[in-house]
Parts: structure tokens; sequence; C-alpha cells
């Protein structure tokens, strides 16, 4: 193709987008709003997923060791635990560290009962997936002489919760995609009514089928890019406001809970954002093309 002809369909393609700017500018608004409302979602969701992968961490188990055992047996055991599947990380305490622990600040209890500790010794137990630690716990009650302490309530709920939450986010994933391409794809079908003559006079001349299709792809592309542009900074701000008014709150109600950064989020976006402009805006004008043209 010559570089004339190229020019020649880009101009036509930008010529259609100014003309028709009011219809433009419309869909333009409108996959703004599809996409900020994903972008939104797709926010509150992965930070959901963030949270809860820190809170399980804090979700851990707690498994006792009986008096009874020698450092060699309480070796052996550590050994035997890591080797469990779905154990990532397993970690001995002593019963001065649980001790200080317990006590924290408060020195004079400390001292208290230094000499004269109640506390067991212990092994804290990190599992992979918190959907797994029934598992790791089962084989762990097998183990005589230990005593295993985990929120079995809380873990199925928390477990429940999190699939619940992924499969309602991913319909309304998939349902913004999908009322973003009809959007568009209507929008293109508006623009070719209006031109439907001139494209008649084309065809009668002998234009082929892409020489005609082009330029309204480009229109439609032009449409995506911006929709998809746009709504990127507008996430951001709105994101970047958020974080800063919820982290403290959060840091307040779980100890040590973050949020994922503005940055990491618009990082991920940007390609969703744009792919999803470009690809939707794509489609949208070959269907439209195809079926209300047939050219």
């Amino acid at each position: 193709m010559k570089w004339h002809t190229i020019n020649y369909l880009f101009g036509e393609g930008f010529k259609g987008f100014w003309r028709n700017r009011m219809m433009a500018v419309a869909s333009i608004a409108t996959i703004m709003l599809c996409l900020i409302i994903l972008g939104i979602s797709y926010s509150i969701v992965k930070n959901v997923e963030y949270i809860m992968v820190q809170i399980e961490q804090q979700m851990g188990i707690t498994v006792y060791i009986s008096d009874e055992y020698t450092p060699e047996n309480i070796k052996q055991i550590y050994t035997q635990i890591q080797e469990i599947p779905n154990v990532i990380d397993v970690e001995y305490i002593t019963p001065d560290d649980a001790l200080r622990s317990f006590a924290g600040s408060d020195l004079a209890l400390y001292d208290k009962f230094k000499n004269d500790n109640p506390l067991p010794a212990s092994f804290e137990i990190e599992v992979n997936r918190i959907e797994n630690q029934a598992q790791v716990v089962s084989v762990l009650k097998e183990v005589p002489g230990l005593e295993v302490r985990f929120l079995k309530s809380e873990t199925e709920t928390f477990f429940q919760l999190n699939q619940s939450i992924q499969i309602f986010s991913g319909v309304i994933i998939v349902a913004l995609i999908g009322i973003a391409l009809l959007l568009i794809t209507n929008t293109i079908k508006l623009t070719v009514y209006v031109r439907k003559k001139e494209i008649g006079i084309m065809k009668y001349i002998g234009a082929t089928d892409a020489f005609i299709r082009i330029p309204f792809l480009i229109e439609g592309l032009s449409i995506g890019i911006l929709g998809g542009m746009i709504p990127i900074f507008v996430v951001y701000n709105l994101y970047a406001c958020a974080e800063k008014m919820l982290t403290p709150n959060l840091s307040q109600i779980f100890s040590g809970i973050q949020l994922i950064t503005s940055m990491s989020i618009i990082t991920e976006l940007i390609p969703l954002f744009m792919g999803i402009g470009v690809t939707i805006s794509a489609v949208g004008s070959i269907l439209a093309i195809h079926k209300y043209l047939k050219v």
C-alpha cells in the first residue's frame, strides 16, 4: 500500500471522527465510565485479595509441645513438620520466647514468671493457602504429645468469603466488558448510517471492501484509545486519594495490613485499559461494518 493511500485512509478516519464528534464524545464518555467502574472494581478485588493474603499469614497454626519431649525429639518433630505438604514455614518458640511475647513491655510480669514459666514450647506453622490448613492439622494431630490450635470456623468463613469475592468480581468485569463492546458497536453503526450514501458512491466507483472498512476501523480505534487513556488518570487519582485515607484506618484495625500502592495498581491497569479499549473498539467496528454494511 502506497504512502499517499495510507495517509488518505487515516485522514478519512480522523475526519469521520471529527465529523461525528458528538457521537464520538458520547462513546468515549461511555467507555470511560465503563473502564472507570472496571478500574475501581479491579482495585477493590486486588486489594481484598492482597489483604486476605496478609491475613492468611497471620492466621497460622500453633502446635504446643509436651514437656516430656527432649531437645532431640523436638528437632525430629520440627523436621517432620517441614516435610508436610503445603507447609511453607515453621518457627520454634521456646517457653522463654512465649513469655517475653506475652509480657510485652511489662518487665515486672516477665520477672515474676521467668523462673516458673507456665507457658509451653510451641511451633508456629504457616501454610501456603488458608484452605489447606485443615489438611495440615489432620496430619499434625497424628503426632502424639502435640496440641494443635487453629481458628477453624474463622478459616472456613475466610475461605468462603474469598471464593465469593472472586466469583462476584469476575461476573462484574465480564458484564462491563460486554456493555462496552455493545456501546462501541452501536456507535460505529450510527456513524456508518450517517455516511451510508457516501459509502454507496465509493462502492459504485469500485472501492474495495478494505478501502471502505479501514477508515471506520481507524475511527473506532481512535474512540477506543481515547476512551482507554483518560480513565487511567482518573482511576490513578481516585485510588491515590482512597489509599491516603484508608491506610491509617486499616493499620488500626489490622496490625501490619497494607494496601497495594497506587503506582502498582496503575501499572497493572495501563495495559488492561488500553488493551480493552483497543480490542472492543476494533471488534465493535468490525462487527458493525460487517453486519450493517455487508461489505
